[in-house]
């Protein structure tokens, strides 16, 4: 598979414990972790690496994974700063309003009267809620406050400019 059939789905922060368990921020939803029998870890200029889950435990935006073939905390501290990938044509349907951060990305962002604001260049996850990151530097809360509507099949996000810091 090639890099264009994953997607990122997390990344490993910590070793957790000394059986080489995992402390992953997610960036999908809780239900693929709870049902993923394969990730695949990668870093920057590595290739894709497949692992089978041997066990998970998931609490809001964590994940807490034991992946067979990292078996001590010295094997999770290598890890640490890979990300999680999963293939994009097994991801779980998303519930009406949810959407894959990869999903975002690239979508132009316009205000309630059309005027374009930018696009999305990435999603970052501050963990109490994800920001989206405009190509010119702007940054918009992904909250229903800020966020009027999305428009997936346009790649278009209307936001309310009014609530956007000046």
């Amino acid at each position: 598979m090639e890099d264009k059939d994953f997607v990122i789905v997390g990344k490993i922060e910590d070793a957790f414990g000394y059986d080489g368990k995992l402390k992953v921020k997610i960036f999908a939803p809780q239900r693929l972790f709870e049902t993923a029998e394969k990730l695949y870890l990668k870093r920057k200029t590595g290739e894709f690496v497949p692992f089978e889950v041997e066990s998970v435990e998931v609490r809001g935006k964590k994940a807490y994974l034991k992946l067979k073939g990292i078996d001590s905390e010295e094997d999770a501290l290598k890890a640490v700063g890979a990300h999680l990938y999963y293939p994009e044509n097994q991801l779980p349907e998303l519930k009406s309003g949810e959407y894959y951060y990869y999903q975002l990305v690239g979508s132009k962002v316009v205000d309630a009267a059309g005027n374009e604001l930018g696009t999305v260049q990435y999603v970052h996850d501050t963990g109490m809620y994800p920001m989206l990151v405009l190509e010119n530097d702007l940054i918009i809360p992904f909250t229903k406050n800020f966020v009027l509507e999305v428009k997936p099949e346009e790649k278009t996000i209307v936001v309310d400019a009014e609530k956007l810091p000046r």
